[in-house]
């Protein structure tokens, strides 16, 4: 199978966990997570609340509140960003609401577990669905990003505020921040109970993208690439990744050509983009990826912290 139709399927099988993930796992089990995903439940557990609603309005509403929301953040991204980083989740944008409307219109059993004890008796059990969840929503998405797609959601609500409002504090963090507030935003109509194992989801569902895209490893990479497209890789390492570079002259073995190599160290998922990117452009680059046991210094770990973990 080539790369193209490889990418088609990661596409279409990441949007069906993902979709199937969130309507059979996350609803029935009333779990809470970021994104658009987790702000989508907010507003539905809150419309129910305070309307009345006919069983068929129900059954749907969580499907259309998360089709409004992923319109709107599509609009903000085509205002705030540019028409290019519009386009780049304008897919997925008008098409993964749909996969919600499928499956709920298929109305399959929910996935709910229940464990027996040794007395016979038996109860409701949320951690195993929270786990479930984290892995098959981390595999979904991680399958989307492989096929060079995004879905937008809090990483595009994180790029405006970046750019328009918070310059001056690193994207990772605001990025952080985003899901922080949609997560602790439950608070006001999930038990507190809830969001603890909202923060497990999340962590599940980060390990799992990142073991997805890049294979397991650390979520931390050093990137050494050589390019004689060098003056395009830089300033979008620099203006769409957020990350700095750092530049090295170098000489070609064979070819005694005079290139610069670009040093720079970002997240799995950063480097992922830095290489698709780089694939379209100029296809005879040279990149290598090392993983990084800890990195120490701006937009990383404070330089003045001790651990290697």
């Amino acid at each position: 199978m080539n790369e193209k139709k490889l990418r088609y399927v990661y596409l279409v099988v990441g949007n069906l966990i993902s979709a199937y993930s969130t309507i059979y796992i996350l609803r029935p089990n009333e779990l809470m997570t970021g994104g658009i995903t987790g702000l989508s439940r907010v507003f539905e557990v809150v419309i129910k609340d305070a309307f009345y609603l006919s069983p068929l309005m129900e059954q749907y509403l969580y499907s259309i509140i998360y089709y409004i929301l992923a319109l709107i953040v599509l609009l903000l991204a085509l205002v705030f960003l540019g028409r290019q980083e519009g386009l780049r989740i304008l897919f997925l944008s008008l098409v993964y609401p749909l996969l919600l409307f499928f499956f709920t219109f298929l109305n399959l059993d929910p996935l709910l577990i229940t464990v027996k004890t040794t007395s016979g008796d038996s109860f409701y059990d949320i951690l195993l669905p929270t786990i479930l969840y984290g892995v098959l929503s981390g595999v979904g998405t991680g399958l989307i990003l492989r096929s060079k797609y995004t879905s937008g959601g809090s990483d595009t609500i994180a790029k405006i505020i970046y750019r328009k409002a918070l310059p001056f504090i690193n994207y990772s963090h605001v990025l952080l921040m985003v899901d922080a507030i949609i997560i602790l935003s439950g608070i006001f109509v999930f038990d507190i109970r809830v969001l603890f194992y909202a923060l497990i989801t999340k962590y599940i569902n980060t390990r799992t993208v990142d073991m997805i895209v890049l294979g397991v490893g650390n979520n931390r990479v050093k990137m050494e690439i050589v390019s004689n497209k060098a003056d395009l890789i830089i300033p979008f390492i620099q203006n769409a990744i957020h990350r700095g570079v750092t530049i090295v002259d170098v000489e070609g073995g064979y070819s005694k050509s005079k290139l610069r190599q670009i040093i720079t160290v970002c997240s799995t998922r950063e480097s992922l983009r830095i290489k698709n990117f780089i694939a379209s452009i100029d296809e005879d680059a040279f990149v290598y990826v090392i993983p990084s046991s800890t990195v120490w210094g701006k937009g990383f770990k404070n330089i003045h912290h001790d651990d290697l973990s």
